[in-house]
């Protein structure tokens, strides 16, 4: 399976490795020769993975990297270094890099990795309900996400929520919230709904929940 790549680097001729080989796994390569250009490629359209170089002329990758996770993009990153020295391997794992790499290595090495990446972030996405470019909700931890970061909701939102993104743009009725919400032993409290939606609606916007009159709830995609 190809992904769609985007590849730092500021030596044309290990860019054109890298795309050749990477076209023959059936990636979309996208190629950058400094920061400026990365930037403006990663603000037009969304990778599955970054390959960032770290020595660069007027920057580097981790820069590059620091200010897209500042941003709220958490798209899997391998850095591609000539570095030992563990401070800066350090570094590039807390800015936000998933792996790295160190030059001269091999291209079925790289290829690997990569594979090794994507499938994980692939299992985490069953785990997880993408909202929106803020928010994801966890279902595996069973947390609100925002840019990364928990925001602290109980589990009654937490399920409630859930609910609603599973049916997102179709109305959720009242019976099936407390279907949902409440054991069959358990009698669902009055007017708990309500608040409920109101919590949720102090995190997401008050705009992301609509009340359907008599019925139930929708939540609405921006």
């Amino acid at each position: 399976m190809g992904y769609r790549v985007l590849v730092l680097e500021d030596n044309e001729l290990l860019l054109e490795t890298y795309e050749d080989f990477l076209s023959i796994k059936g990636c979309e390569v996208t190629l950058a020769k400094s920061v400026k250009e990365a930037f403006e490629e990663a603000y037009k359209a969304k990778f599955d993975i970054y390959l960032l170089d770290v020595k660069l002329p007027t920057s580097s990758g981790f820069e590059f990297l620091k200010n897209l996770r500042d941003s709220g993009d958490f798209t899997p990153a391998i850095f591609i270094t000539s570095y030992e020295q563990k401070e800066k391997l350090k570094e590039g794992f807390e800015i936000g890099g998933d792996d790295y790499i160190k030059k001269p290595f091999d291209l079925e090495e790289l290829w690997l990795r990569i594979e090794a990446i994507m499938h994980r972030v692939k299992g985490l996405e069953k785990k997880q309900i993408i909202i929106d470019e803020n928010f994801t909700l966890d279902l595996e931890r069973k947390n609100l996400l925002k840019n990364g970061k928990e925001v602290i909701i109980n589990l009654k939102d937490f399920e409630l929520l859930e609910l609603l993104l599973e049916n997102r743009g179709r109305v959720v009725t009242k019976e099936m919230i407390e279907n949902r919400l409440w054991s069959s032993k358990e009698t669902p409290a009055s007017g708990a709904i309500r608040v409920y939606v109101n919590n949720l609606k102090k995190v997401l916007g008050k705009d992301r929940i609509s009340n359907i009159r008599g019925i139930g709830y929708r939540f609405e995609d921006n």
